[in-house]
């Protein structure tokens, strides 16, 4: 599949899909098998095989039907000797967004924050002191995309954070538009980001086994992240010596989080609760735009399905489909693959959460979609991100 005129960051995980020679979606049913009491003993053994044959350290996964979990397991070890189970908490990356996402949504819900002030009143990065574009800066640009920042400031030959585009005007996938997102919450709000996190997200759904900052007392129970070569740099660690700091927290990654309560907030987001209709209606529609159909080359590849249009939401990830939308959102680091999505017409989804070597887990998540539902328009896009790590 070949992307027309516009490049891809490899920091981004995009969807593709696949469409026919003669450029004619192919329609598939939108919706993930059920689980017979043979069928999840089929995959209780096929998942152990990928997980064993990608050399996995840790894995978890739930498969989700009409909005209820009916298969969950757990495969691989939280730390050697130590056996992966409910307990397990996983590094999820890029899907802590969701979260933070959500918080600020069920906030803007409650009349506490708005979408569309300007956040600059509340929150001005010093980097950005100068810069007249900020005071047009919104809430909901941040959680679209649409910022104008690039993904990291550090990927700036100064290290400082500045607008690559006028706020509103392009879709920009940026991990800097979640932290500043956050920054605007709290200081409105007068209370920390993770109490925020802990008091409109985790309490009211009962969501116990997950934590947005850095807790020395949890690295027991997280699962362990290891090279390809078994080496430990640290947890909340970079192979290059960076550590996030205890008590510190992440709006765009690092929440650590069990695959049981992350299942939680899925269904419970599919729901829309605590949102009004309308809010919900917004966050469920694509408004920053990643690729048109116009934009996507899919080959000649028929056996899964085609969006029409890849970006997202307010937060969310969306590949809209011929006659559905798949919502959800990816996470990837140096020992994170994870993805949890569902089909917004049948409620049905699933979680995958590796910790592994970057390449192994994208291999593995190629077979680990195929097995649990093969007609997923995420596969493409793993198997691209595959090819291009080599």
């Amino acid at each position: 599949m070949i992307f027309k005129k516009r490049f891809i960051n490899a920091v981004i995980i995009c969807t593709f899909v696949a469409m026919g020679s003669s450029g004619q979606v192919k329609i598939k049913r939108t919706d993930i098998e059920d689980i017979s009491n043979s069928r999840a003993l089929m995959l209780d053994v096929a998942f152990t095989e990928i997980v064993n044959r990608h050399k996995i350290n840790t894995a978890g996964v739930a498969l989700i039907k009409s909005r209820q979990v009916v298969w969950l397991n757990h495969y691989g070890f939280q730390s050697p000797g130590v056996p992966a189970s409910t307990n397990t908490l996983f590094n999820i990356a890029s899907l802590t967004k969701t979260i933070t996402a959500e918080t600020v949504l069920k906030l803007v819900a409650q009349g506490k924050l708005s979408l569309d002030e300007s956040v600059a009143p509340y929150w001005l990065d010093p980097d950005l002191k100068d810069n007249l574009n900020v005071h047009n800066l919104t809430p909901r640009m941040l959680l679209s995309h649409m910022s104008g920042f690039m993904n990291w400031r550090y990927f700036a030959d100064d290290g400082k954070l500045d607008f690559i585009h006028k706020p509103g005007t392009s879709f920009g996938y940026s991990g800097e538009g979640f932290e500043y997102l956050a920054k605007y919450a709290e200081n409105k709000m007068g209370v920390s980001f993770d109490q925020l996190v802990q008091a409109t997200i985790f309490d009211p759904l009962g969501m116990d086994n997950a934590s947005i900052i850095v807790d020395k007392k949890l690295f027991n129970r997280i699962a362990k992240p290891l090279d390809k070569k078994g080496n430990f740099y640290g947890y909340y660690c970079h192979p290059q010596g960076y550590c996030s700091k205890e008590g510190s927290y992440s709006a765009a990654a690092n929440l650590v989080i069990s695959v049981a309560d992350y299942a939680k907030f899925l269904i419970s987001s599919m729901n829309g609760d605590g949102l009004p209709p309308k809010l919900n209606n917004d966050r469920n529609t694509m408004q920053g735009i990643q690729f048109t159909q116009r934009e996507i080359d899919c080959g000649d590849t028929n056996d899964i399905l085609c969006p029409i249009k890849l970006g997202y939401g307010l937060g969310w990830s969306m590949s809209l489909l011929e006659d559905d939308m798949l919502i959800g959102h990816r996470g990837t680091n140096w020992t994170v693959v994870s993805i949890a999505y569902y089909y917004q017409g049948s409620g049905d989804g699933l979680i995958i959460f590796f910790n592994a070597p970057n390449k192994a887990g994208l291999a593995a998540m190629i077979d680990a979609l195929e097995l649990l539902d093969p007609d997923s328009p995420e596969i493409h896009g793993y198997k691209l991100r595959l090819a291009r790590s080599h």
